[in-house]
């Protein structure tokens, strides 16, 4: 067996690996990491906040008003389209997909 800080460090390489793939359905590796074609960026409250120069609350007040469509988190946080809100912040009224 090698040196302990060796053996550490090939454990966390073989984890980052596992973690980094997962198998499709022929059994085939599939890299999770990779972002799908289809993600979109997402912006936080407060991202969104500084790019309209207000506070948070109001950008959540904003989305609890129907005025941005917000995105919850698997812990509840809220999340913005970044395409919509860009389009919102050049005063182009965008239709909304609900």
């Amino acid at each position: 067996m090698g040196h302990p800080t060796q053996v550490l460090a090939e454990n966390h390489e073989q984890q980052k690996k596992s973690r980094d793939r997962s198998t499709g359905p022929g059994g085939e590796a599939v890299n999770m990491s990779a972002r799908t074609p289809e993600a979109e960026p997402l912006l936080t409250p407060a991202e969104v906040a500084t790019m309209f120069r207000v506070d948070p609350k109001t950008v959540t007040r904003w989305a609890k008003a129907g005025k941005l469509t917000s995105i919850r988190t698997l812990g509840g946080h809220r999340r913005y389209r970044e395409t919509e809100v860009r389009a919102l912040l050049a005063g182009i009224p965008q239709q909304r997909s609900e």
